[in-house]
């Protein structure tokens, strides 16, 4: 299975993940001419062999491509009841012989793929993320929570990838401009997790199939990849076990990453493709 991220952060959302002969998306929160020309340049083809669409929430940075996707490559859509019903006049259109109702908490299969949907803490009806699974192979999708519940630690222990949100960075949230119920939603529990909580999250969840984790939903204004990074790797190695295994610094195309002994942490782009993810 490989994962690649489309784009990544308020400006849109949206990833890739094939596996055998399946192809199927996860978000598509630009415009279908935007998400097409990033597929392309990842090397995804035309996404005339998509699968499905799966839906997180229904955001605009989330949602707002998928009906002319849906109708222009005759693509299922896999979202919630509530996504659905929040979705309406900001998806487009999207005809009910494409349309899939899944759960909060459902397994089902797409080809090759099985999937889990887990719910999460957002100022979204129904908020979801998912656990893909090809064969003994797993990935985690967990962007737009406000906490990192134990109900997500369940599901996203020792995954081989996980995409992971670290959208701010507290100390330059409360220094930004923006107004302040703003800086109050994202730090809530129905808002974002900032780099602080991810690491304590990451904390919980790596294992020892852990191979790549991919830090998503970036802020433009109250973070940087730099120090989401910095921050992922001070806590990891403030532990008996991280203090002998430190991380060293690594480039790649499309983004910046750390790694140590057979695990990479990388930043998906915010309007570009990210590395490719072979797990």
């Amino acid at each position: 299975m490989d994962y690649c991220s489309l784009m990544s952060g308020s400006w849109g959302n949206s990833h890739y993940i094939r596996a055998g002969e399946t192809r199927i998306m996860v978000d598509a929160g630009q415009s279908g001419k935007r998400i097409l020309g990033n597929m392309a340049a990842a090397g995804c083809g035309d996404g005339k062999d998509l699968a499905g669409i799966l839906v997180t929430h229904a955001h605009r940075d989330h949602v707002i491509g998928v009906g002319i996707l849906a109708r222009k490559l005759k693509i299922p859509v896999y979202a919630t009841e509530g996504t659905w019903f929040e979705m309406e006049g900001l998806a487009g259109d999207i005809p009910g012989t494409l349309r899939r109702c899944i759960g909060t908490e459902d397994r089902w299969t797409i080809g090759e793929l099985g999937l889990e949907s887990f719910p999460t803490s957002h100022d979204a009806l129904e908020s979801i993320g998912f656990v893909i699974r090809h064969g003994q192979t797993s990935l985690g999708i967990a962007t737009d929570c406000g906490v990192f519940t134990s109900r997500m630690e369940r599901c996203l222990s020792n995954l081989n990838g996980l995409v992971l949100e670290a959208n701010h960075d507290l100390e330059m949230l409360r220094r930004g401009s923006y107004p302040e119920y703003l800086k109050r939603r994202i730090a809530g529990v129905e808002g974002h997790l900032s780099n602080g909580d991810a690491a304590s999250s990451l904390k919980k969840v790596l294992g020892p199939q852990t191979r790549h984790v991919v830090l998503a939903h970036l802020s433009e204004e109250n973070n940087c990849p730099e120090v989401a990074l910095q921050t992922i790797q001070n806590s990891l190695e403030n532990t008996a076990e991280g203090a002998a295994r430190r991380f060293s610094r690594a480039g790649g195309q499309g983004c910046k990453g750390i790694e140590r002994q057979g695990l990479r942490i990388s930043v998906a782009p915010r309007c570009t493709p990210g590395e490719w993810m072979a797990l």
